[in-house]
């Protein structure tokens, strides 16, 4: 029996259920520095740069989130996360932005020690669905941009066009 397990297995047999993969319930992104830093407007830029990659998945994926998180690991590798809860859900990159570099900038000023990995993520996915504001002429302007920064993206690549703010990482 053990033998006969051992030969389909090894010959790729299978005959248990094939089940699709579930559904995200998260989008993250962190990335470890070469060097630890100190550099407040170089986290930021990272920071931002992170936050336009969690918003294109979000879009990519046509879901909003409710929930940003954000981790740091300083040099002596103590690890921290903190997040906050959105009013409404979005998938505007700079909503996530700047949500996750307030809590960065917090989390840095408390403990100034100089910073080994940042990371932001996104939870509490659902279907598109926000409350309309009479009015709010700015949201409705960033939709429009993240969805033509998409289309930019999506043919030429995610580098082809930065922000002002992301322009030194390179």
């Amino acid at each position: 029996m053990l033998g006969d397990a051992l030969h389909w297995h090894a010959n790729g047999v299978d005959n248990s259920l094939v089940t699709l993969p579930e559904e995200s319930k998260s989008v993250s992104r962190e990335t470890t520095f070469q060097e630890d830093t100190h550099d407040n407007i170089f986290l930021a830029a990272t920071m931002r740069h992170l936050s336009e990659k969690i918003g294109a998945d979000l879009r990519r994926l046509g879901k909003q989130t409710k929930c940003v998180s954000i981790k740091v690991r300083y040099a002596d590798f103590t690890t921290i996360s903190r997040q906050q809860t959105l009013p409404q859900l979005t998938d505007l990159d700079e909503t996530i932005f700047r949500t996750g570099n307030e809590l960065l900038q917090k989390a840095i000023t408390a403990e100034r020690q100089a910073v080994r990995l940042i990371g932001i993520s996104v939870s509490g996915l659902s279907e598109p669905g926000r409350q309309l504001m009479l009015m709010n002429d700015a949201e409705q302007r960033l939709v429009q941009l993240n969805r033509a920064v998409d289309r930019i993206r999506d043919k030429y690549g995610f580098t082809s066009i930065q922000t002002g703010r992301t322009i030194g990482l390179k």
